[in-house]
């Protein structure tokens, strides 16, 4: 993990929540309205993060090799059985952008449940 990469994402983060705040609640600066655009923020990039880290975008490679198979004779050539286009894309994600993505998502969402129990008392 990058400690840069990661508090430059986190402001990047921080600055589109801010820039979805001024959008939907213009500069009407209450601690719902901040706890709302952070945890809109948060949650949209907290769960692809999640799907790209424990690879579940993977489900979908039968349905592709079936498609792909039954539409192109040179794939069907390349790839006769399905352990062979299954070696071919196991190709294993070597970058930690999504571990970063995953932490200042995640502290963007704990920002946000803090201030609406701050709010809520």
């Amino acid at each position: 993990m990058k400690p840069i990469r990661f508090i430059l994402l986190f402001l990047i983060l921080c600055l589109v929540a801010f820039l979805l705040h001024l959008w939907i609640y213009g500069t009407n600066f209450t601690l719902t309205n901040i706890a709302n655009a952070s945890f809109v923020i948060g949650i949209i990039t907290f769960l692809p993060t999640i799907i790209a880290m424990s690879q579940s975008y993977r489900v979908f490679d039968g349905f592709n090799f079936a498609f792909r198979t039954l539409l192109s004779t040179t794939f069907r050539n390349t790839y006769p059985k399905f352990n062979d286009y299954k070696k071919e894309r196991s190709t294993k994600i070597k970058t930690s952008i999504f571990l970063e993505a995953f932490i200042a998502s995640g502290i963007l969402i704990i920002i946000s449940i803090v201030l609406t129990v701050i709010v809520l008392s």
